[in-house]
């Protein structure tokens, strides 16, 4: 049955070789008995066509590897079946092997031809020539012995007429400043010997008929202000006669004159920058008090001047440890918070000399810090330090029982704290002081609107009688008072010397004051519509 079978499948091989066993052994065995017997075997098929050639599974059944197959290939050119190697011929598949390594030693990447990108270098690629200048001799030519130096002297040559300038004759005459070797310069009696010492002497005192104008003159002044004469006339003409003494004041009496056209409320602004202009030259020499009185009266009067405050700022910084008090940083605080200007380095050092004393301020030293101040110019450390002594000396508490200037400011200081700042956390007892402040102030603190000025009253009568707008004269919110309001909009006129800084180094632009900019805010804030005029126009 083995022998019936047709396929070329292992287990039919395995048949066929024990039925061939079978036969040789019966055909030894019985050789003697059975001398002219011949047994037949049946042989498959595809063994018939294999006649002549050894009976064997490699004959029949020829294998070759993938790598062989591809080396035979690459060699011939030609399909694998039709170059494949004879059985027990092994030289074919000996040159395949050894012609494909040859081809993968001549087309695959070495080590040093691995790039990450195709347009970068191989690592080797800085050495590749190296090899061309390691063994080479390099000679250079010895100097020679000599050596030889031109020198063309041109300076006495006189230059054709044709390229000498008109002005070589003037430049070529040396400078009469070399020339004074005791000689009289331009203009001096030739009769007379010059003292070069003399000439280079420090100027003189101012002499007595000018120190006595400038007296009388800051008594015509301060005179005029006690008699409340405001008029804006007389004020111009004291304001040219100011420029003419100026320059030769002192410190003290410059100061005085600031003071008296500050509180005269003075609108030129030329007079406050002129000011501006000696102060800085006096500043280097000024006290510690003196230093404080100029910027209290600078941020009075408005004198957004960032070189003078520069100036000052740097003298201050000098002497904060000698004699300056807490009054003294306190008002320091308040002129940047009042001209919205920043000397970084003043300031750091002034908080971190005043925050561990915060908690050690009097009522009068609290109640001298500005809102503002609290609000644009403390750290957030010192704010809190700052809010917890307000607190625990309980400021405006019970309302009915402080000033009524004091009370708005703590209740100014509160609707910011509440409205304009969201800090990060308060302690208890500076929300509950807050908290108190709010309800007692609201019930007892009754504030009765600010009147209208002209200009407001005349805005007033055009809007209802001319363009037939309704109107509400003043209204009153909290502790802002509201004028000429239409709905939810507000009209406010703005006054050209009280709301805006006096700006010399800006062209005639004009900036809002810290305090406006924060009622401004305060409204909006509050739910208002700001609309605002200028009352100069």
């Amino acid at each position: 049955q083995a022998c019936k079978t047709t396929t070329a499948t292992p287990t039919a091989r395995g048949a066929l070789g024990q039925a061939r066993r079978r036969a040789r052994t019966s055909r030894e065995s019985g050789a003697g008995a059975m001398a002219g017997v011949v047994v037949p075997v049946a042989l498959p098929a595809f063994e018939a066509s294999t006649a002549g050639a050894p009976l064997t599974a490699r004959r029949n059944y020829p294998r070759s590897r993938p790598g062989e197959r591809g080396a035979q290939l690459l060699r011939s050119g030609r399909p694998a079946s039709s170059s494949r190697s004879r059985p027990g011929s092994g030289s074919g598949r000996q040159d395949g092997e050894e012609s494909f390594n040859k081809f993968l030693n001549r087309t695959a990447p070495g080590q040093e031809d691995l790039k990450e990108n195709i347009f970068d270098k191989s690592a080797v690629e800085p050495y590749r020539h190296e090899a061309q200048y390691m063994a080479t001799h390099i000679s250079i030519v010895p100097p020679e012995g000599k050596l030889e130096l031109t020198l063309k002297d041109r300076r006495n040559r006189p230059l054709p007429a044709t390229l000498r300038p008109q002005a070589l004759d003037v430049l070529e005459h040396s400078l009469r400043c070399i020339e004074r070797g005791g000689r009289a310069p331009t203009g001096h009696p030739a009769d007379q010997f010059y003292d070069e010492a003399a000439a280079r002497a420090p100027p003189q005192p101012i002499p007595q008929a000018t120190q006595k104008l400038e007296n009388e003159f800051l008594e015509t002044l301060e005179q005029s202000l006690r008699d409340n004469q405001l008029l804006p006339v007389m004020w111009d003409q004291y304001a040219k006669r100011a420029e003419e003494l100026l320059i030769t004041m002192s410190l003290e009496k410059v100061l005085r004159v600031l003071k008296t056209f500050v509180l005269a409320r003075y609108r030129g602004p030329d007079v406050y920058t002129l000011i501006g202009s000696e102060l800085a030259k006096e500043i280097r020499g000024a006290s510690s008090a003196r230093l404080c009185q100029v910027l209290h009266w600078l941020s009075r009067a408005g004198l957004r001047d960032q070189t003078l405050m520069t100036l000052t700022g740097n003298e201050t910084l000098l002497r904060l440890h000698d004699d300056f008090v807490l009054d003294m940083y306190i008002e320091v605080l308040n002129v940047h918070a009042k001209l919205d200007v920043r000397n970084p380095r003043l300031v750091s050092a002034v908080l971190r000399d005043l925050t561990p004393h915060f908690a050690e301020l009097s009522r009068e030293q609290v109640c001298s810090i500005a809102p503002l101040t609290a609000m644009n110019v403390l750290s957030e450390q010192s704010r809190i330090a700052y809010l917890s002594r307000c607190a625990d000396l309980g400021m405006g508490l019970p309302a009915r029982m402080t000033r009524p200037e004091v009370l708005r400011q703590f209740r100014l200081l509160e609707d910011c704290l509440r409205l304009d700042y969201h800090p990060t956390t308060l302690p208890n007892v500076v929300q509950l002081w807050l908290a108190n402040l709010k309800q007692e102030a609201d019930a007892q603190d009754i504030i009765e609107p600010a009147p209208l000025t002209l200009v407001e009253e005349d805005i007033l009568r055009i809007l209802r009688e001319e363009m037939d707008i309704a109107v509400t004269p003043s209204l009153q919110d909290g502790i802002l008072t509201l004028h000429l309001v239409m709905g939810k909009a507000v009209l406010e006129v703005l006054d050209s010397h009280g709301d805006h800084y006096v700006t010399p180094a800006m062209g005639g632009q004009r900036l809002l004051r810290a305090d406006t900019k924060l009622r401004q805010r305060l409204l909006w804030r509050r739910g208002w519509r700001g609309l605002t005029l200028d009352e100069d126009e």
